[in-house]
């Protein structure tokens, strides 16, 4: 159909109710296109190629027919030539609006699958980042609604390719404190998705990692690293490691401290290649009998039970 001259003829038609101020005419057109669109990249392509994005930019300036202009925009975005040239268009800051408490629940949800399909494309992100999508998807997960935090979660995580996103999401007010909800309160799907977000915000930034700790999801993580979706428990457990390292590079053992402190203080045992006699090689080897007891006493204290992760 669109070889035959719909699509041109189409355009035409949604561009006269667009001058026209014809609302009821604007949604007739662009849901023509919309149906012409799905499942068929040759009349996307021709849809761009004739200027479609121009188009709904003066569509969405001038109408109130917002449901079937970002249905048609959800509708194109998944077309990945069409990614970048929507990402830098005026229906970033759009979409990312619509977001809000106010906007009708197909329309918000048609929105948030658009944003997200946009953040797939690494070249999109500074536009949308700019648009304040952090903000809006951090009310969205802690609304507590679950028709929202799932796919809210996924653009988090394709925004933390970036690490300017990454430092806005970590200084966000409180979507730290909705992550950590989710891994307590979420589906097993939503949790793996809140998990993966966590490790991918708290790897190398340990002021993120103590902002998650002070959320108290100890517990929560080491029952996904068990009970959690197979995603779940090895990004949990990645997590759990992550914090344990850290706690033993802010807080070494005592232990490890008085070994060395009784090395400076003992040439023999700081130069074993020194010359001994028989008598003091038997000495020695006791004491590093008692060594590696002690060692073996302190490595089965680290275990993976919830407490072992924070030594």
């Amino acid at each position: 159909m669109g070889a035959k001259g719909f699509v041109e003829g189409l355009l035409r038609f949604l561009d006269s109710a667009v001058l026209e101020g014809n609302a009821i005419a604007q949604e007739v057109g662009a849901m023509a296109l919309f149906n012409l669109a799905v499942n068929n990249n040759r009349n996307k392509e021709l849809m761009l190629a004739a200027g479609v994005i121009l188009l709904l930019e003066r569509m969405i300036s001038n109408s109130s027919a917002d449901e079937s202009a970002t249905a048609l925009y959800l509708n194109l975005s998944c077309f990945e030539q069409a990614k970048s040239i929507i990402g830098s268009s005026k229906a970033v800051p759009f979409l990312v609006q619509l977001l809000g408490d106010e906007t009708d629940a197909q329309c918000k949800l048609d929105a948030l699958h658009t944003l997200y399909n946009l953040s797939t494309d690494h070249s999109n992100i500074q536009s949308l980042l700019s648009a304040g999508i952090v903000n809006r998807l951090q009310s969205l997960v802690v609304s507590g609604d679950h028709t929202w935090t799932e796919k809210s979660i996924t653009v988090l995580l394709n925004l933390a390719s970036s690490e300017a996103a990454k430092e806005e999401m970590v200084s966000a007010s409180g979507l730290i404190t909705g992550l950590a909800s989710v891994l307590d309160t979420g589906e097993p799907v939503e949790q793996e998705q809140a998990v993966s977000c966590l490790l991918l915000l708290c790897n190398g930034n340990d002021k993120c990692s103590q902002l998650v700790l002070q959320e108290g999801v100890i517990p929560a993580l080491v029952s996904m690293s068990v009970n959690g979706t197979t995603r779940g428990r090895e990004k949990s457990q990645r997590l759990l490691v992550l914090f344990r390292e850290q706690r033993q590079r802010d807080h070494p053992p005592a232990n490890q401290h008085r070994v060395v402190l009784e090395s400076s203080r003992d040439p023999t045992r700081a130069s074993p290649s020194a010359p001994e006699s028989k008598p003091l090689s038997r000495s020695m080897s006791r004491r590093k009998v008692r060594k590696g007891l002690s060692l073996s006493f302190l490595w089965k204290s680290k275990s993976y039970s919830s407490s072992g992760y924070l030594l």
